[in-house]
């Protein structure tokens, strides 16, 4: 079972633990920034093209978020899925690098981060259908030209200083089944909107140390071993086939010097 165990460690550099173990915002806060960050982006998108009157919308599009706050965008997480591309076979612990309180590095080992897929919908409301039409024209060219976000874009302390996020415009669409449940749950008809999704990691906080082997030990058996065939590498008892091994390679024989004759 150890052997196993580590057989599907994954190895990273986690230059961040030590930061995340002392900072104010919990990581498990990350769906909530993603959620801020997506909307902070199109506002500011917005606003650079014109239209500074626009109101992002972070909840379900119900008639009383609306009302009121038109025009409007609308930013709905409407699902999520934990570990979508999780395999059998893929690693189930990670060995990181944990910079400690006094600057040292050590090695410890965790369970592996748990990736989680966000579902947003995105819609817009306007006073006339071609309001609304533009307003999801300009979304979806904004939403194409940030593909991948950089840290600085990024809202909130739960992302690593590394770490990108990646916004993917979804190519497929909804059934009309699942759209007419969807909106008339929201007591709303049928909007056009946009699908896009992304991926975030929730990282476990508890970590256990990890010594690397330094050592192998190997038990084998030999027929002319006295003590019933059982025999340890490397082993120190000269008389074992392991012990001759070792005695030969610390001494080797001295090599015979021939003359022309």
């Amino acid at each position: 079972a150890r052997r196993r165990l580590f057989c599907r460690v994954h190895l990273r550099q986690d230059r961040c633990a030590f930061r995340r173990r002392h900072m104010s915002t919990p990581q498990h806060h990350i769906i909530k920034d993603t959620t801020a960050t997506m909307s902070r982006l199109l506002q500011d998108e917005l606003r650079k093209s014109g239209y500074k009157r626009v109101n992002i919308i972070d909840q379900a599009p119900k008639p009383d978020a609306i009302e009121g706050k038109l025009p409007a965008v609308s930013v709905y997480l409407y699902q999520l899925v934990v570990d979508p591309d999780a395999f059998p076979s893929g690693p189930t612990s990670e060995v990181i690098e944990v910079q400690q309180a006094d600057g040292t590095k050590r090695e410890m080992m965790r369970r592996r981060r748990t990736w989680v897929r966000l579902d947003y919908l995105v819609s817009a409301w306007a006073q006339t259908p071609e309001d609304e039409q533009i307003l999801l024209g300009l979304v979806i060219r904004i939403l194409a030209d940030n593909v991948s976000m950089p840290r600085a874009l990024l809202r909130g302390d739960s992302f690593d200083d590394d770490f990108e996020l990646e916004v993917i415009l979804s190519g497929g669409r909804l059934d009309e089944g699942t759209l007419s449940r969807f909106w008339g749950a929201l007591n709303q008809p049928i909007r056009p909107s946009v699908q896009v999704y992304t991926h975030v990691p929730i990282i476990p906080e508890t970590m256990s140390g990890f010594e690397r082997v330094r050592e192998r030990i190997i038990d084998f058996r030999n027929g002319q071993a006295p003590n019933g065939g059982l025999e340890r590498f490397p082993s120190p008892d000269p008389r074992s086939i392991a012990g001759k091994a070792l005695a030969d390679k610390a001494n080797p024989p001295a090599t015979k010097q021939g003359g022309k004759r």
